[in-house]
């Protein structure tokens, strides 16, 4: 890729033949007029522009054109333009031709997100501080934008830049991890924690940098790619336990805990350091001004903090289910609490839910049909009871509280909940379906736009193919 256009959006196979675009570019210097200057617009709109973008650098720089006529040309695509597409080349073209005096337009452009990352090629490409405009594109955003901006500044030995990584910068709309990694190194993270007066700012940030490594199912490099990993979660451990009981900080040392309990492999950390930091986080975790902290915040069930609570309760030694039994009856359905109550149950009380379940969900309300294409349910609600089935599907729970459950879930918008149903059908009762629940079935059958799930439906039906009724 010519200039790193295509990056977590980039479409699959080769771009398609920008032959025409580079033609008609051509024709519009030529002869710069309304009509061939609209269809110019119009060929560029129809494009995908991440497609064609680097094809299409790469056929400008072939061309024998005006630099100053080119660039005024990219300047209206951009300016001018009405369809996103055909905005987003004529910033590529800016990148080609442009100059200092095109960063303003640039950065006013960048703020639109799906536009951010035109930008910040462009401006890579113009700026003669290119970091220093990287930057200030990056804190005017907050989504891919700020992704695709701050991948950008990876290596900076800007101390502004640096610093700003560390306490907000990884932060963004998608997800941390996406960014943790970049702060953490970049950043030197491990450095910044040494000094002697830490301020609250970057010990907040190291807490969600640190969070956001120990998530090794995430979507790039992780804390085993993070070379100074165990000194860096020991100082921060230092660090937190001097500092007031915070549930942000308890979260964090939950999760450096559990990475710390069973350590990657791939990290190849020296087993007397795991050790002894595992023991520092272990004591933390066991101190009682945490574990009263949390409970204060769990016998504060309206705050917004209490679904972090009871996140860390487990990992402080408190039973928290029946704190949050209490929320799970109230009118708003939390399908966090909902989750959390459901896989931290034991098995006594996993009837007791499936019931729950039953009585407060309004599960007429929420049989409105199948969304054709939609994976996951519409609604909290629908979320709701994709946990309860997915995990107490199997528990001894009576027929007159599970089978209004799943009766529901056959006529849910998501394809996922629609699955749980019938599967609970299934390893319920086999082909011994009750009457009641064969009509449901073999209704839902009927509407499912899935043909696998529907394939499905009627293998519960008749054990093998479809059934003559239908």
């Amino acid at each position: 890729m010519l200039d790193g256009i295509r990056t977590h959006h980039g479409g699959g196979g080769e771009p398609p033949s920008v032959s025409a675009l580079v033609d008609m570019v051509a024709a519009v210097l030529a002869d710069p007029g309304v009509e061939t200057l609209a269809a110019l617009h119009d060929l560029l709109a129809e494009q995908n522009s991440l497609d064609v973008a680097d094809g299409l650098v790469d056929g400008l720089r072939g061309l024998d054109f005006s630099v100053a006529d080119l660039r005024a040309l990219a300047r209206w695509l951009a300016e001018h333009g009405t369809r996103r597409n055909a905005v987003a080349l004529g910033m590529v073209m800016l990148g080609v031709v442009g100059d200092a005096s095109d960063r303003e337009l640039l950065l006013l452009l960048g703020t639109f997100d799906d536009l951010t990352l035109y930008a910040v090629i462009a401006l890579a490409k113009t700026q003669p501080d290119r970091e220093q405009a990287i930057y200030s594109l990056a804190r005017r955003v907050e989504g891919w934008g700020r992704i695709y901006a701050v991948e950008r500044l990876r290596g900076t030995q800007d101390p502004d830049i640096k610093s700003w990584l560390l306490r907000s910068g990884f932060r963004n709309g998608i997800l941390d991890q996406y960014l943790a990694h970049i702060a953490a190194t970049t950043g030197d993270l491990y450095t910044a924690l040494l000094s002697p007066a830490v301020d609250a700012e970057l010990l907040d940030g190291a807490s969600g940098i640190l969070a956001a490594l120990a998530d090794l199912h995430g979507p790039t490099a992780d804390i085993r790619h993070y070379v100074d990993a165990l000194p860096c979660m020991a100082r921060f451990g230092e660090l937190i336990g001097a500092a007031p009981p915070n549930l942000t900080y308890i979260s964090t040392a939950r999760d450096l805990f559990d990475v710390l309990k069973r350590p990657p492999s791939e990290a190849d950390w020296p087993e007397e350091q795991v050790t002894r930091v595992l023991d520092q986080y272990s004591a933390l975790l066991a101190r009682p001004d945490w574990r009263q902290h949390v409970r204060t915040a769990l016998d504060h069930p309206a705050t917004h903090e209490f679904r972090r609570a009871l996140a860390c309760a487990e990992a402080v030694g408190i039973d928290a289910l029946s704190h949050a039994l209490a929320r799970m009856r109230q009118p708003r359905y939390d399908s966090y609490i909902w989750w959390w109550a459901v896989s931290h149950a034991p098995e006594s009380e996993r009837p007791h839910l499936v019931r729950l379940a039953r009585e407060v969900l309004p599960l007429e309300e929420m049989a409105v049909g199948p969304e054709p294409g939609r994976l996951i349910g519409a609604s909290d609600e629908e979320s709701v009871l994709d946990f309860v089935l997915s995990y107490l599907g199997d528990c001894d729970a009576a027929e007159a509280d599970l089978l209004p459950l799943i009766k529901t879930a056959l006529s849910t918008t998501g394809t996922r909940l629609r699955g749980f149903g019938l599967r609970t059908l299934a390893s319920r009762y086999g082909p011994d379906l009750p009457a009641a629940a064969r009509a449901w079935v073999r209704d839902a059958a009927a509407v499912e736009p899935d043909e696998d799930l529907r394939a499905e439906f009627f293998e519960l039906l008749e054990g093998a193919g479809r059934p003559d009724e239908k």
